[in-house]
């Protein structure tokens, strides 16, 4: 069930959206440059939960290089597909500098959810998913109900965003529970889809505050 689009109107230019597929992409073409760069590259750069306690810097370090590192093309196109669909309206939302914050803050609670579930682990974790995750998190909780357009076997469907990524978190929690999950950072996934719902949550909560605000001070100012 791959989203092709939604119907949300959007209202400005999403420079980080484009910007992050831009240097995913690049970073993809120099993985296929060289056999020998691809392995040297995941080994270098991808998230080993291990390192988090034997070098917590290198492992710091490797949360956000291993966000730019995808396995083969499906993977990276997978990803990028869900960040243009999804992330665009959340930007617009966000705006463009708190979008980017976001963005890799997700990516880093992603990683620790999956140091947490297997913290000894010495494999590489390497992909967008996680980062990708908390804006999807965001936009159900930010477009409930806009309708997204979902290829299912030769036919197009419309579902509302609740239903489709609501079922798509479930089916992350039910995968990670089965014994041949490994190999699929499920828990990075469901880490990031988790903190995207709360940090939409308190933006929300900001916004109001802020409307509050300045429908006090125009209330004050009118009748003053």
């Amino acid at each position: 069930m791959f989203p092709t689009g939604d119907e949300t109107k959007r209202y400005t230019y999403p420079i980080i959206i484009y910007m992050l597929i831009g240097i995913n992409t690049g970073v993809f073409i120099l993985e296929l440059s060289d056999p020998w760069a691809y392995e040297l590259m995941i080994l270098q750069y991808g998230f080993i939960p291990r390192l988090l306690t034997l070098k917590p810097f290198e492992g710091v370090l490797r949360m956000f290089t291993s966000m730019f590192l995808h396995a083969d093309i499906l993977h990276i196109f997978g990803n990028m597909l869900f960040l243009y669909v999804f992330g665009d309206n959340v930007e617009d939302r966000m705006g463009h500098v708190k979008f980017l914050f976001f963005y890799i803050f997700s990516g880093v609670a992603a990683c620790l959810a999956h140091f947490m579930i297997d913290p000894v682990s010495i494999v590489p974790a390497i992909g967008a998913s996680g980062a990708i995750s908390g804006v999807m998190g965001a936009y159900m909780v930010m477009f409930p109900f806009a309708k997204v357009r979902v290829f299912y076997r030769f036919f197009m469907v419309q579902l509302p965003a609740v239903v489709y990524l609501g079922f798509w978190f479930l089916m992350q929690l039910f995968e990670s529970m089965l014994p041949e999950y490994v190999g699929i950072a499920y828990w990075a996934h469901i880490g990031g889809f988790v903190t995207g719902v709360i940090v939409a949550l308190l933006f929300f909560r900001g916004e109001r505050k802020r409307r509050v605000v300045q429908y006090s001070y125009y209330t004050y100012y009118n009748y003053s």
